[in-house]
């Protein structure tokens, strides 16, 4: 049963990660544990899939991805400071039509928690608890397939999707802007994913700065 299982898993990678990802993180929204979701499903199950399908070579491969921190400072700063641009953007444009600018309290009172709160974020916010299969798991098998772009498309689609239970979760980030606004947050995702694999690629595959620092940097900004 076991090695059938295995099997299974191997002959089509892809979407066993995804519909693992899917079961394993929804399952205390589907049987009313409680409201939200596992938030460590995606990078649980490309730990999984990684074991599976890849074996000891598979994990090493992931760790160099991960550890692969000497990209050339510029790639860090991209990584850092490109969801804050993209958000100033956003906050201009928004200010153009008529909305009001945010007070922008936490940098003007409290910016000397800054580090605390990006590692912090990092830890327990969504990058580590996602990273290792969004990224670390799924884009590498997508792009073995199919374009950048594509990859992106299909992860970004995913991943925002993925975020369904939080949107009646009160208390979360998604929750005060109603179902409704799931189409948009997916488009978003998208977005984000095509930079952030076109960041993994500009820097020969780095989990760290595609996948976790830039992860990071959205939610942080």
């Amino acid at each position: 049963m076991t090695s059938s299982i295995a099997a299974l898993l191997k002959r089509y990678p892809i979407a066993a990660f995804f519909t693992l990802t899917f079961i394993i993180s929804w399952l205390p929204w589907y049987t009313g544990w409680f409201t939200g979701f596992f938030v460590f499903g995606p990078t649980l199950v490309g730990l999984i899939m990684t074991a599976v399908t890849d074996g000891r070579k598979g994990f090493r491969d992931l760790h160099q991805r991960m550890v692969r921190w000497r990209v050339g400072i510029g790639w860090w700063g991209i990584a850092l400071f490109l969801p804050a641009l993209i958000n100033l953007a956003g906050i201009g444009i928004h200010v153009l039509l008529g909305g009001d600018l945010p007070e922008f309290t936490f940098f003007r009172q409290e910016w000397y928690l800054a580090p605390l709160f990006f590692v912090a974020i990092m830890i327990i916010g969504g990058p580590m608890a996602e990273e290792f299969g969004w990224r670390g798991y799924a884009l590498p098998k997508l792009q073995s397939k199919w374009s950048p772009l594509i990859a992106s498309l299909i992860i970004g689609t995913a991943w925002g999707i993925w975020h369904l239970p939080e949107f009646f979760r009160p208390g979360s980030s998604q929750y005060p802007l109603g179902i409704g606004f799931l189409p948009m947050f997916t488009v978003t995702e998208i977005a984000s994913s095509i930079w952030m694999t076109w960041l993994y690629n500009k820097t020969k595959g780095s989990l760290l700065l595609g996948g976790i620092i830039f992860h990071t940097a959205l939610n942080f900004w």
